[in-house]
């Protein structure tokens, strides 16, 4: 484990499609309990990044290291996709149902549950759902078995005002009470400033900086005027 805090450590990490460059090399040391935001244009790497920290893809070079076993990576960890799919044939029932007994836990009663209103979807087809709909279901079954580190693509796109406010004090609630690490990608300024104490930019696949919400406003006032700055939009 290196005797360090970390809890994800990536180390030369590089990500090839067919001979082309996407990512890296990037390195980073995410600590536990850390609260971070990964920003970017679109195509920067950010959700590459986002899915070999989660074992979802492989680099083509360099190591990612976990402070615990990497057989524990599917019950510590949990990622929520913007975009997600299921098989056309299943209701919603069906889906946290199986997640239930997946995880060897019933969570209906849970705060959760309420401030996600999943009852009111149960009978719905997974396919008819709207998209606000579908990002409550997603963030209810990647946060429902209280993983340690949660990576969220999006979390509040969709979401009504008042489901939004109440997801991010989830959030945040949690990752107080439990030191759970959060890394959200996110272009939201406000959902960044309340959850995270970290950001990371990401621009043509390279981690180009590393700093804080607060140092952002003080030196740019806004997200687009350090974009501008950093990556000459």
């Amino acid at each position: 484990m290196d005797g360090k805090n970390y809890i994800i450590k990536i180390e030369n990490l590089t990500k090839n499609y067919q001979n082309k460059k996407v990512l890296g090399p990037v390195n980073l040391k995410i600590e536990r309990g850390e609260k971070i935001a990964i920003i970017g244009a679109n195509g920067s790497g950010k959700t590459t990044l986002c899915e070999i920290m989660a074992n979802i893809k492989n680099p083509t070079q360099g190591k990612i290291k976990y402070a615990f076993p990497p057989q524990k990576l599917v019950e510590l960890l949990s990622i929520n996709f913007q975009e997600q799919s299921y098989p056309s044939t299943l209701i919603v029932q069906d889906l946290t149902d199986f997640y239930h007994a997946v995880y060897k836990s019933n969570k209906k009663q849970s705060k959760l549950w309420k401030t996600l209103k999943i009852s009111p979807l149960l009978p719905e087809k997974i396919t008819k759902l709207s998209g606000g709909q579908k990002q409550r279901l997603n963030l209810y079954l990647s946060l429902f078995h209280q993983p340690q580190i949660f990576i969220g693509d999006e979390i509040t796109t969709g979401l009504d005002i008042q489901t939004k406010i109440e997801v991010i004090n989830f959030l945040k609630k949690q990752a107080s009470e439990r030191n759970m690490t959060l890394i959200l990608v996110s272009h939201h300024w406000d959902e960044i400033t309340s959850l995270c104490s970290r950001v990371i930019l990401l621009n043509k696949g390279s981690l180009i900086d590393d700093t804080t919400p607060q140092k952002i406003e003080k030196k740019y006032n806004s997200l687009l005027n350090y974009y501008q700055a950093k990556i000459n939009l």
